[in-house]
């Protein structure tokens, strides 16, 4: 399937070096992926890394034999991600736009020490999030896994109401297994579990976490 790619202003390098010459900024490709949208490597614009403009996506593993699909790594905007290797793939959770930086717009960046930190710092925000990740799979309970889930994703799309906490993301409980690394069903009886302890609620479409703020 063939990729939405055009030029658009890089909100990151419009900050980061805008004395970026046109041909150079015209040379980073704007990616712009539909919610819901994956994409193999062969399916994007050739780049040294992405950064993300806007939107949430998500780095998914193939399902190989004898094994499940797993979410990998989950990135926000201001986040850079690495093209993805043969065995996975890109999936947008949101509407979502990426700036794909190629080899010789890279080597530019990271002449200029300012421009070197900030993508350092984007370097740093994946990986923290991949560590949040796994460290929702360290739990024994299944319950205390997407407890921990749950939370990471109120801390960084969470919308602070009189009831609750709201997840303004499209979330499944196929979509909850595949970063906690459980089973379906599994993952639906854990909710009935954090449901009936008052931790979390369906309401309008989206999970509610009825817990205060500064829980997070």
């Amino acid at each position: 399937m063939a990729v939405a790619v055009s030029f658009q202003r890089s909100r990151f390098l419009e900050q980061a070096l805008p004395g970026l010459p046109l041909e150079l900024r015209r040379a980073c490709a704007a990616v712009m992926l539909p919610a819901g949208a994956r994409r193999v490597a062969a399916e994007l614009p050739t780049a040294r890394l992405y950064i993300v403009e806007e939107g949430t996506v998500l780095a998914r593993s193939f399902a190989a034999e004898g094994m499940r699909s797993m979410v990998i790594g989950r990135c926000g905007p201001g986040a850079i991600l690495p093209p993805p290797a043969e065995d996975e793939l890109l999936q947008s959770l949101t509407d979502a736009w990426l700036t794909a930086i190629p080899h010789t717009v890279w080597s530019r960046l990271l002449a200029v020490p300012e421009v070197a930190d900030r993508l350092i710092a984007g370097l740093e925000e994946t990986l923290r999030r991949q560590r949040e990740a796994s460290r929702a799979l360290a739990g024994i309970r299944n319950a205390d896994r997407v407890r921990h889930q749950l939370l990471e994703l109120a801390r960084e799309h969470g919308r602070v109401g009189r009831e609750g906490i709201r997840i303004d993301l499209p979330l499944t409980h196929d979509l909850i297994a595949d970063m906690v690394g459980c089973a379906r069903e599994t993952v639906t009886r854990a909710f009935d579990e954090l449901q009936r302890e008052g931790f979390v609620a369906r309401r309008a479409g989206a999970y509610q976490l009825l817990v205060p703020p500064e829980t997070l």
